[in-house]
């Protein structure tokens, strides 16, 4: 067994990179690009076929505010909007994570 330090074994250290991560400039500036790519298109700017780029908030806000109507008898899109933001943000963090896994592991490797 590796002797390891009480740093690696903190469990506060996810939720520190997790705020961290969500307070990000970045993080915030996805979101907004994903916000204005299901605006243009709910508007009418572009056609509605940009949305692929939200698709997966989409799909999640539509099955919670599916559920929210059918199970729970929520008015109709009462919980869709707000899911919607949610999962866009979710979306946002995951985009932010992603790149720069692999900017780390290829830009900053010198491949």
């Amino acid at each position: 067994m590796t002797p390891t330090r009480r740093a690696d074994r903190d469990p506060r250290r996810l939720a520190r990179g997790v705020v961290r991560l969500a307070t990000d400039r970045t993080t915030l500036a996805v979101f907004a690009a994903l916000a204005a790519v299901w605006a243009v298109g709910f508007f009418g700017v572009v056609p509605i076929e940009i949305w692929v780029v939200d698709y997966p908030a989409l799909v999640a806000a539509f099955f919670f505010d599916t559920l929210a109507a059918n199970e729970f008898g929520v008015r109709e899109t009462a919980v869709f909007y707000p899911a919607l933001a949610v999962f866009g943000y979710l979306q946002a963090m995951l985009v932010v994570t992603v790149a720069r896994a692999l900017r780390r592991r290829f830009v900053e490797s010198g491949e």
